[in-house]
């Protein structure tokens, strides 16, 4: 087995090594760096925009708020009042829709509401079990969930109720699970909704009623996904047994723009060329085009590990650095 998984491995890193079958338009001064900010700990998370601030939240400490200015001149350490009389479990995250702020607890299941202006978590409204989960505004929320013999499927639940509308949308090639794990967005200024896989090179748009408006492609060629998956024979549990090939990294959208950080390199590029750089593809939220790519460099020798665009603005988060770049276009 271990030798299998070294194979695999090794096929990975040929995958994003090689020429990959596509180009990448690279105009220049897409992006220009503005400031960076030191903020202590790389246990931070970007988790949305409220008023003039961005809120960061804390994955050791759930009700912690880090409240920093958009331009990172002033930064201040907030607390959430209520969460203590909620139980919460391991991988629970905050997720702001201003002025709304909600945590997502999929294992109790669970969404706590709460509001920016008092920094309160007030309002409880169980769910199904969850994997992932957005608000698309204060009534309603997109959840992705495990059926058994299906794997993952995009829900909508309504605010507090019981009505669900599941869609069947993933394209199961592999276990239906891993194979359609991808990022959840959703688009600013819109009800339109946005899922990208991580293992292939697909996204699907829908409204907020889960009516597909369009299937994209990003422009690799890697189709299908390379996993690997297994069971566990004492727990009867599904799990990878080998390092899959990343496609797609991470995802996130303003109102007009998808941006897509790949793991691939293309045709054009050298190792050498994206050796200190991750590559961003930017596609256009109303048709799913491809529109042109550019580069995020390594900031003090570290990569990039999470970033959200808001309006004009691309914040990044490298370790425990919080770095600004204003969009050229």
């Amino acid at each position: 087995m271990l030798s299998f998984v070294a194979i695999l491995f090794n096929v990975s890193n040929r995958y994003r090594n090689r020429n990959n079958g596509f180009i990448r338009l690279l105009p220049p001064h897409k992006i220009i760096g503005v400031n960076s900010l030191d903020i202590d700990y790389n246990n931070w998370y970007l988790c949305g925009v409220h008023g003039s601030h961005l809120y960061l939240g804390n994955y050791q400490t759930p009700g912690r708020l880090l409240k920093v200015n958009k331009d990172l001149k002033i930064r201040e350490s907030v607390s959430l009042a209520g969460f203590q009389t909620f139980p919460i479990y391991k991988g629970s995250y905050l997720q702001i829709d201003s002025p709304h702020i909600y945590l997502m607890d999929g294992i109790k299941p669970v969404i706590i509401e709460g509001d920016l202006p008092s920094l309160h978590l007030k309002k409880t409204i169980r769910t199904s079990y969850f994997t992932g989960a957005i608000a698309i505004n204060n009534h309603s929320f997109i959840l992705r969930s495990v059926y058994n013999g299906i794997g993952n499927v995009i829900v909508r639940q309504e605010n507090n109720t019981d009505s669900l509308k599941k869609r069947i949308l993933l394209e199961k090639q592999v276990d239906g699970v891993f194979c359609t794990d991808g990022e959840m967005i959703k688009v600013p200024g819109s009800l339109r909704f946005i899922y990208v896989y991580y293992y292939r090179n697909q996204f699907l748009c829908t409204d907020s009623h889960l009516n597909l408006i369009y299937k994209g492609k990003t422009i690799d060629t890697i189709g299908r996904a390379h996993i690997k998956v297994t069971k566990i024979a004492s727990t009867g549990e599904t799990t990878m047994s080998a390092p899959p090939l990343y496609v797609n990294k991470r995802a996130c959208a303003n109102s007009k723009y998808l941006f897509v950080q790949s793991a691939l390199r293309a045709n054009n590029e050298t190792e050498y060329m994206i050796k200190n750089v991750s590559m961003i593809d930017v596609y256009a939220v109303f048709d799913g085009k491809y529109k042109f790519s550019f580069y995020l460099p390594d900031f003090r020798g570290h990569k990039v590990r999470d970033f959200k665009v808001y309006g004009k603005s691309l914040y990044a988060l490298y370790d425990h650095y919080l770095y600004k770049y204003k969009l050229n276009f």
